[in-house]
């Protein structure tokens, strides 16, 4: 089984808080624009992918990858989405990541939900994918003290304790 290397699983906890903060600032029902956040040369660029439905926009989040992997360090994406888990869904945060020198890129999944007030917080832990083709198997081995790393690295990771189940 394929690692998810270090730095990747860092970077996907600053896009990870990068993406709660925006569905922070969400009202119920709407969603996060899909985004990544692109670094070339030490400089990161968020870019949004608008488009007339959520599935387009992710489509087109998800092919940017091509896009960037000959000149990106590190490529994030995030997006909503809804897991099925025994037959119910779950809202979620999902992040899929790539580093260079990475082969495949690896998905970080954070299931959360809203209070009466629409106030975010998060359910359980993060879960941690690697795409081998059209297959994605959870990596079971690997330091989510790495992604809280990235998360508290994001100018407001101070924020993500606030979402946390107390």
């Amino acid at each position: 089984m394929a690692t998810v290397p270090k730095r990747a699983v860092e970077f996907a906890g600053y896009v990870l808080m990068h993406c709660a903060n925006l569905a922070d600032g969400n009202r119920k029902g709407e969603l996060v624009c899909p985004f990544a956040i692109i670094e070339e040369e030490g400089e990161r660029q968020v870019v949004e992918f608008e488009a007339g439905t959520q599935e387009e926009a992710v489509a087109r989040g998800q092919a940017s990858l091509d896009d960037y992997r000959d000149s990106a360090e590190r490529w994030g994406f995030a997006r909503e989405g809804v897991y099925q888990s025994g037959g119910k869904g779950h809202d979620v945060l999902v992040v899929t990541v790539w580093i260079d020198k990475m082969d495949v890129p690896a998905s970080v999944i954070q299931k959360f939900g809203r209070d009466d007030g629409a106030a975010l917080y998060m359910i359980g832990t993060p879960d941690l994918i690697i795409h081998v083709g059209d297959v994605a198997r959870h990596v079971l081995d690997w330091d989510r003290a790495d992604l809280i790393k990235g998360v508290m690295s994001h100018p407001r990771g101070d924020k993500w304790g606030q979402w946390q189940p107390q």
